[in-house]
């Protein structure tokens, strides 16, 4: 006879499975566009409170913001299937752990099936934020260079975007040319929501300066030097306070590992003669 946390967690990896089959065929025209089907059959109240579109486009904010050239559907499916591995292996400990307990590492494993993806998209989004305002400051060095040497915001800006390699720079020309099509919107406006995907203050502000130089004829050069000295500081109070912390990360290790076994090695022999003359 079948046990029956074993029995509920096959289902569960099956069902997981078929949702992972369901959202995949979503992601290709030429297949059931999972989407409409639940928008079509499903009642109003469970459309709403499942939010598909919704998901999927957040889903895939998160995607371009991390950098990751993979489609939300393959994303999700891959979490699906992770969390349906994860439930087969923590069924698979029912032969030799009591019942309540493989049931909890089911749920853990389903739960961290899920959470675990979600974790990466979270974490590779920081690191791609963190290296892309890491290269904003020399950017906007070799931006001031080219602003003293004549000519136009934009066209010193493309100067600079093609003459550098990194991601910036790449979404920087992509925002140039997306602008320079006619009837879309301007490269001030792009680079404001490219600042607020990233959730960078600083191209933000580079954004603003180049809106108000247009706008006003004001000069962008100052402005874009003391945003450039401003981020330098900024990353020099990061790194000093980063080898801070890796000192402390070094120091107390071998304190404990290090020292204390030396000084307990050095006072034996004191110790011993004190506790002898004691007595």
């Amino acid at each position: 006879m079948l046990d029956a946390p074993f029995v509920a967690t096959s289902m569960a990896a099956g069902a997981l499975s078929g949702a992972a089959v369901f959202v995949a065929c979503s992601g290709d025209s030429h297949r059931i566009d999972a989407t409409r089907t639940v928008r079509r059959l499903a009642p109003p109240a469970i459309v709403r409170a499942l939010h598909v579109g919704d998901m999927r486009a957040r889903l895939a904010s998160d995607l371009e913001r991390a950098g990751w050239r993979e489609s939300p559907e393959r994303v999700t499916v891959f979490a699906i299937a992770l969390s349906a591995c994860m439930a087969v292996l923590g069924a698979s400990t029912v032969s030799f752990a009591p019942m309540g307990t493989a049931a909890v590492l089911c749920v853990a494993g389903i739960v961290s099936g899920l959470v675990l993806p979600e974790l990466a998209l979270r974490s590779a989004i920081v690191r791609r934020r963190r290296r892309i305002e890491g290269e904003l400051a020399p950017l906007l060095e070799l931006f001031t260079l080219e602003l003293g040497g004549g000519g136009s915001a934009m066209s010193a800006l493309g100067s600079v975007a093609m003459q550098v390699q990194g991601d910036l720079a790449t979404d920087l020309r992509r925002l140039l040319i997306a602008s320079q099509l006619t009837g879309s919107a301007s490269f001030e406006s792009r680079l404001v929501e490219y600042s607020e995907r990233l959730e960078s203050p600083a191209i933000g502000s580079l954004a603003a300066i180049l809106a108000s130089g247009r706008e006003y004829g004001t000069g962008v050069v100052q402005s874009v030097r003391a945003l450039a000295t401003d981020l330098r500081r900024a990353q020099r109070r990061e790194l000093i306070a980063h080898s801070r912390r890796a000192l402390n990360h070094v120091l107390l290790p071998a304190a404990v590992g290090v020292l204390l076994p030396f000084l307990a090695v050095l006072m034996f022999p004191a110790v011993t003669a004190l506790q002898r003359n004691l007595r």
